[in-house]
């Protein structure tokens, strides 16, 4: 079934997700949008914001036919002057090729009545997006674009320096929905070969929504983690990434389990440092005024009153966490495989590893019509 069918339904409402550096970098190009631009659904962005200046550069859509029809995002936006085309950019291998391109071309499908930022190179990343809700015909990441109700993403980026250019390196990508009433919100990051850039990561976030407004958060990654005194406590995940994505997609009883397993596993890293006194705070000294903050003359341990807060504040957490899980883990299972059916994006083991997803990709949930 064609994935942008799929996603036009009202999954998060009924049935039932990166924050990446390179849509933080096209954030810096406008404000937040007023509320006259927004509409229920889609937002008012058929056209060239009026606002624009009349020196702005605007959209050639002719060097980049692969975005599709879509609507028009406001003219000068981060690297409107540098669209770039996909037979331009130059892969090491046959394989990042085409995971590349079976993103783009889902991303394309399901986006294609969304605002789309062609592809443009910007610093050290060739970024190419699709959005809609508040403010997406200024850009996809800035501001509030990813957190109001009815929302929705996909950005895919690659990497490359200047002295190396077209070779690129890396895949990262993110993309997300918020319903507008009630439901899961549900977005998904992951990046891989980013060297110093971007690293290494993977997130799976899911959000309640209520009467359309955001609440409990729970977001599932390679750790979890707590701040306690001036430092904070990790318990990291088991397995590799590709490991994780496969618990994740297999069932809502995986994905539960995973959740409960990375829970329980900071619970008990959290209480493990407290009894071993382990977390320190700083003693600091006088504030000599001018904005600048006090020295931290010495760190000591925790007190008992400070250890009982710590305790407190984590199980309030993971209260509100674990009750998401239990009353939605149909919707965010459902939710996370919609953002990427099996055709779009598997996962591929490291050298030497056997995934499930080897031998099984995991099948798009059925959605009801």
């Amino acid at each position: 079934m064609n994935p942008r069918i799929r996603r036009s339904k009202s999954l998060f409402v009924g049935a039932a997700l990166l924050a990446t550096a390179a849509c933080s970098a096209s954030s810096s190009n406008g404000g937040a949008a007023t509320q006259s631009e927004v509409a229920p659904e889609v937002p008012a962005t058929q056209g060239i914001d009026a606002g624009a200046s009349a020196n702005a550069k605007t959209v050639d859509s002719s060097r980049v036919p692969e975005t599709g029809p879509a609507r028009a995002p406001k003219a000068g936006f981060v690297g409107a002057d540098d669209l770039i085309a996909r037979d331009v950019i130059k892969f090491a291998t046959p394989a990042e090729a085409s995971a590349y391109d079976k993103l783009e071309a889902c991303f394309v499908r399901y986006g294609e009545e969304w605002t789309a930022y062609p592809r443009r190179r910007f610093g050290n990343f060739v970024n190419v997006e699709w959005c809609r809700g508040q403010g997406s015909n200024i850009n996809c990441g800035g501001g509030n674009t990813r957190e109001t109700p009815g929302a929705g993403w996909g950005s895919l980026s690659v990497l490359q320096y200047e002295r190396e250019w077209p070779q690129v390196f890396g895949l990262s990508f993110t993309t997300g929905q918020i319903p507008t009433d009630d439901g899961v919100a549900v977005s998904f990051s992951w990046s891989e070969g980013g060297k110093s850039v971007l690293g290494e990561s993977v997130h799976a976030t899911f959000k309640e929504v209520v009467a359309g407004e955001v609440g409990s958060k729970l977001s599932l990654g390679m750790a979890q983690g707590f701040s306690v005194g001036e430092g904070e406590i990790k318990s990291p995940t088991k397995g590799t990434r590709a490991e994780l994505y496969q618990r994740l997609v297999a069932s809502p009883d995986s994905l539960r389990n995973e959740a409960k397993a990375q829970l329980d596993g900071l619970e008990a890293a959290v209480e493990a440092a407290l009894t071993a006194d382990t977390p320190r705070k700083c003693v600091y000294g006088k504030y000599q005024g001018g904005g600048v903050p006090p020295r931290c003359l010495r760190k000591v341990p925790l007190d008992a009153s400070e250890k009982a807060a710590a305790r407190a504040s984590l199980q309030e957490i993971l209260t509100s966490q674990r009750a998401l899980i239990t009353k939605h883990a149909d919707a965010m299972h459902a939710g996370l495989v919609e953002l990427l059916p099996s055709e779009c994006w598997t996962p591929q083991a490291a050298p030497g590893q056997t995934t499930p997803a080897q031998a099984t990709p995991p099948q798009a949930a059925p959605v009801t019509k």
